[in-house]
């Protein structure tokens, strides 16, 4: 048995490796190099799919020992991560494509909008043929909803009567039920200025309306401007409401031919007391307190003012007192011209000479005729050369005739009372006539007379005793106020 000495000086083994080739030993630096790059290449891929550094979920590394990727789990910020941690990937396992995760939305989803929280709230008008039921149907309201909501507004708003333009301010909420995708929050609606009704949801799902009332007062309000075009489009501009335009105009109109006698340079200046609610809407069109037009490029000056005498209707009167009031109006048409007057002329028919018992006012087809005064008609239809005509008989063993019409007015007939300015017919060609136009007679104890000799002259009503003091007064105040009233658009439209 060898010493145990022996043993231990055993000399150190040594292992013995074959000798490497040159050839041999480039391609393993090859095979190592080619490593590394793939190594690089997957942490280039894995940068992408890395979430920002608060949170680990998602991320990648490399296992210390495989080098295969590996998942990070979602740690609390503190010391390095143990190595017991981590998890290894299968190799095979692709990055996450989130183009492929995430479909497309689909932009012809008919589902309603998300309207957030709590509700919105817009404005909808309604269009012709439109009705409250049809409006809440298309915002998305179940059918036994909109029910409801109808029989509570009907219990105090004409629903049938709405017209069109009517808003409803609508507060609808999205809810995340697909049975009931839009539910209605709130409606308002204003059928008149001076009231409101509100339909509110309650808590158990039902409706109920409260009603708003706003106080009315009234408010004076000036408007003035050169008259550009034509008086009503300068006065529209200028924000004169088209009632209290219409009654300026027919307070001028027994004085003015709007056709004729405006000239550039003419001006218009009136006064209207108009009345408003407590938030700021307007209740009414209003009505003219004082006007003022001048004509003939200011050549001449009509004044007029409102007022009501104690046994008589409220209209206007000149400052004087005296009524704008004629026993005709200067012209049975709004817009016209005159094509031929009265007196001896070659009939362009006919082809003699003979007197033309009146003026003929030229003027579309259509165009509405007017009685020039208040009366009664004594005869109405076909009359010859005239026509289809119609004759008045008037106070002052006066009359007026009108001829050629297209067509007599509904209610037109033998006996029937006629007010000044009302509609009797309609312009056109009937009888002996070369083309569409008026025809307009006046007699006076069954002659004919010049109508625009006879306009100019009528006699007017003047007031007397009390009543011309209260006007004197009146006139002395609407002077005042109106100096200090408010324009109705900004300053003076020109």
């Amino acid at each position: 048995m060898p010493h145990p000495q022996a043993f231990m000086a055993r000399p150190p083994l040594e292992q013995i490796r074959p000798a490497v080739s040159a050839g041999r030993h480039w391609k393993n630096v090859g095979m190592c190099f080619g490593s590394l790059v793939f190594l690089a290449m997957v942490s280039l891929m894995a940068l992408p799919s890395m979430k920002e550094p608060d949170t680990a979920v998602g991320e990648f590394d490399f296992h210390p020992e495989s080098g295969r990727p590996v998942a990070l789990m979602a740690m609390p910020e503190g010391p390095e991560m143990p190595t017991e941690m981590l998890t290894e990937m299968p190799p095979e396992v692709p990055l996450p494509d989130i183009a492929k995760v995430l479909p497309a939305p689909d932009m012809s989803d008919p589902s309603p909008p998300d309207f957030g929280s709590p509700h919105v709230e817009a404005a909808i008008e309604l269009q012709k043929g439109d009705t409250v039921a049809r409006v809440l149907d298309r915002l998305g309201i179940e059918a036994a909803e909109i029910a409801e909501i109808v029989e509570v507004l009907a219990d105090r708003v004409r629903l049938d009567r709405l017209p069109i333009g009517q808003a409803l301010i609508v507060k609808l909420q999205r809810l995340h039920e697909e049975e009931k995708p839009t539910v209605l929050v709130g409606l308002s609606i204003r059928p008149e200025p001076q009231r409101a009704f509100n339909v509110e949801r309650d808590d158990d799902g039902g409706y109920s309306m409260e009603e708003e009332v706003f106080e009315v007062a009234p408010r004076l309000m000036r408007a003035s401007g050169e008259v550009d075009g034509s008086v009503i489009a300068s006065a529209e501009a200028a924000g004169v409401p088209h009632g209290p335009l219409a009654e300026m105009l027919r307070a001028f109109s027994w004085d003015v031919n709007f056709q004729h006698d405006i000239k550039p340079g003419d001006r218009f200046d009136v006064l209207v007391e108009r009345s408003w609610t407590s938030d700021g809407r307007p209740a009414d069109d209003g009505r003219v307190l004082w006007a003022e037009i001048t004509t003939g490029g200011g050549a001449d000056t009509y004044s007029v003012y409102r007022f009501k005498p104690r046994d008589g209707e409220e209209f206007f009167y000149s400052p004087e007192g005296e009524s704008v009031v004629k026993a005709l109006l200067r012209t049975p048409l709004n817009m016209s011209r005159i094509s031929s007057r009265f007196g001896q002329r070659r009939h362009p028919v006919l082809k003699f000479t003979r007197l033309h018992s009146g003026v003929d006012f030229a003027a579309p087809p259509g165009t509405p005729i007017l009685a020039a005064g208040a009366g009664h008609v004594i005869e109405a239809g076909r009359f010859g050369g005239y026509g289809n005509w119609v004759k008045i008989a008037h106070d002052g063993n006066l009359a007026t005739g009108y001829a050629h019409l297209s067509r007599i007015a509904p209610g037109v007939k033998r006996s029937a009372r006629v007010r000044q300015g009302q509609v009797i017919g309609y312009v056109g060609s009937t009888g002996l006539s070369t083309g569409p136009h008026l025809h307009f007679e006046l007699h006076r104890g069954g002659r004919p007379i010049d109508p625009l000799t006879m306009a100019r002259t009528a006699q007017r009503t003047r007031l007397a005793g009390k009543d011309l003091e209260r006007f004197k007064a009146q006139v002395a105040e609407t002077d005042r106020v109106r100096e200090t009233a408010a324009t109705l658009r900004g300053e003076e439209s020109n």
